[in-house]
């Protein structure tokens, strides 16, 4: 667990997702928070995103069937693409996205996508209005929980990969057992 900003980011919960996700004040933070849960992608892939890596048609606010993320955005240059989750699409198709340019435009800066700080700020702010501060969650948080989900849903390992974008089924092993995954107390009452 994270504590005083040093540590493992807590994994979201469907549960704690909402609860945050309901304090968000802007559709623009909900919509940043829905895309890390649902793809399990690294925050700043999803602030460097594209309009039309997420929508078939802009104007229509058609999302794509699948979220498009370009090696340059990624941290291991390589481009990943995620199925799109129906409730994923239907908060696409209702959030009012820029004609061209970054998903996530700064408000400052014309040729600038959304800063990493403002999100944080925004995303510490909807915590404490849920009453989970001090739990240790952070943007990093939703990737932690998708990659707790798939584990505990039983998936693959190789599925696991594929979804996460992760290089070396090796080194995703060693996340799994020392960081991501996060054994529920009920599975580990089952082994007892």
């Amino acid at each position: 667990m994270k504590i005083c900003g040093i540590g493992q980011a807590t994994p979201l919960t469907p549960l704690t997702y909402q609860q945050i996700s309901h304090h968000f004040v802007t559709d623009c933070h909900k919509l940043f928070l829905a895309i890390a849960w649902y793809t399990g992608e690294r925050p700043e892939a999803i602030l460097s995103i594209d309009v039309k890596h997420v929508y078939e048609n802009v104007a229509r606010r058609e999302p794509r069937d699948t979220v498009l993320y370009p090696s340059s955005n990624r941290k291991d240059k390589r481009t990943r693409e995620v199925p799109c989750n129906w409730a994923l699409k239907l908060m696409l198709s209702a959030y009012q996205p820029p004609e061209s340019g970054f998903l996530f435009p700064s408000s400052y800066k014309a040729d600038k996508h959304l800063s990493r700080q403002a999100v944080d700020k925004a995303f510490r702010r909807a915590v404490k209005k849920a009453c989970l501060e001090n739990k240790g969650f952070s943007l990093y948080s939703a990737r932690r929980g998708f990659i707790t989900r798939l584990n505990e849903q039983g998936y693959d390992i190789k599925v696991i990969q594929k979804l996460t974008g992760h290089r070396s089924i090796n080194s995703l092993i060693i996340l799994l057992l020392q960081k991501y995954a996060t054994i529920g107390l009920k599975r580990v009452r089952m082994i007892v």
